[in-house]
């Protein structure tokens, strides 16, 4: 369970609701607002970048493992 993860996911989301409700602008929010906005849609932006592809990495190694499992069992070369 990464607890700390969940704290700054729980930040970084207030602070982004906080700057899209529209109350105010993004020069008038606080700056601790602001930054944590900004880390919260990087660290989603990136996240979705990097795990993309490793699933698709993934789902292709363990398609060549099921692959040589099942071809030794058969007998094939």
């Amino acid at each position: 369970m990464t607890v700390g993860n969940d704290f700054f996911q729980r930040m970084t989301r207030e602070a982004m609701e906080e700057l899209a409700n529209g109350e105010k602008g993004w020069r008038e929010v606080e700056a601790n607002t602001l930054l944590l906005a900004c880390f919260g849609m990087l660290y989603n932006h990136l996240g979705t970048r990097i795990v993309r592809p490793l699933w698709f990495f993934a789902v292709t190694v363990a398609a060549g493992f099921i692959w040589f499992v099942v071809s030794k069992m058969l007998g094939v070369n």
